[in-house]
């Protein structure tokens, strides 16, 4: 069951910062301080134990352990300095890296900005499973570095953008948009990091695409206000989200993520004209109850497909 995670702290006690630290990440502790005198911890953390955000500062030189236990940590250091070992493998400056369940890290940091996200181990294993088409697949990455610096490039625009909706504390109240946001940065991380044991996505016939595609359009039709993803999607029909995504290419022309966001814009549309502006209804509201964040991006969509803005179809008599 997911549990919201809200984490505000800032101190110059070194007991109490590790009380907070170890509320972030169970098994860890910041061991040597420098400097006490100049010592300063503080840690923002907002989402859920599914998926969370933090923002954490050391200021000072300190050293410190970690292990995960029942989470993914990507961490982006921002700016300072950072040394660390990860089950052996040594790396430093401010490059995105990873932590897994179980490894054991050890970090030295001098006046150290750090941005996270944790995962939660079953959201990114179902995510996994899903993306692959494999029911047994153990998610485990093959190194701490991004693949390549065009797949960090990829992850670190994902966060950026994840980090400016999570900034308003009301989107985590939106399932639609949780779910969103939780896909996104589980298939972002998937892509980002070496996969153990390089998973391969089976292939389907073309008669099991095709019942597969009606059936999914039939479940997306249906489940349009649940907050389904496309893996719920890819899972109910039985096949990877590789090959749904195939299957939809080619007897739609487009993916299963843009026939539901389509869907999601149609249904916003109905609602602005059912609205009454008098009853206090916004564009903004209407588009956050359907999922999309951004009301610029929503206000455009519209336009493109309805010829006027969202706000002039809610103030239409």
């Amino acid at each position: 069951m997911t549990t919201p995670v809200h984490l505000h702290l800032a101190t110059t006690d070194p007991e109490v910062a590790n009380e907070g630290l170890r509320r972030v990440f169970t098994r860890a502790r910041m061991g040597t301080i420098a400097d006490e005198a100049s010592f300063l911890y503080r840690q923002d953390v907002q989402g859920d134990t599914d998926l969370n955000l933090g923002r954490l500062t050391f200021r000072g030189s300190i050293a410190g352990h970690m292990v995960l236990e029942d989470a993914f940590s990507v961490v982006v250091p921002r700016a300072g300095g950072v040394r660390w070992t990860i089950d052996g493998q040594a790396g430093t400056g401010l490059g995105v890296f990873v932590v897994q369940p179980g490894q054991d890290y050890y970090g030295e940091v001098d006046r150290l900005e750090v941005d996270s996200v944790n995962l939660g181990l079953s959201t990114l294993r179902e995510t996994a499973r899903t993306v692959y088409g494999d029911e047994e697949l153990a998610v485990s990455f093959a190194g701490p570095r991004p693949l390549s610096p065009t797949r960090e490039r990829y992850w670190r625009s994902t966060y950026a953008f994840l980090h400016e909706i999570l900034a308003d504390p009301a989107v985590t109240s939106v399932p639609l948009l949780r779910a969103d946001l939780q896909r996104r940065m589980s298939v972002a991380t998937l892509e980002a990091f070496a996969f153990n044991g390089n998973p391969r996505t089976p292939r389907a016939s073309v008669a099991a695409h095709q019942a597969a595609y009606r059936r999914a359009v039939e479940y997306l039709h249906a489940h349009v206000a649940s907050p389904i993803t496309v893996e719920d999607v890819a899972r109910h029909v039985r096949l990877s989200t590789v090959q749904l995504t195939r299957a939809f290419r080619s007897h739609a022309g487009t993916t299963p993520g843009a026939y539901l966001r389509d869907l999601r814009l149609t249904a916003a549309h109905e609602d602005l004209v059912r609205a009454d502006p008098a009853d206090g209804t916004t564009v903004r509201d209407v588009a956050r109850r359907w999922g999309m964040a951004h009301a610029g991006s929503f206000a455009r969509r519209h336009r493109q497909v309805y010829g006027e803005s969202p706000g002039l179809t809610l103030r239409r008599p």
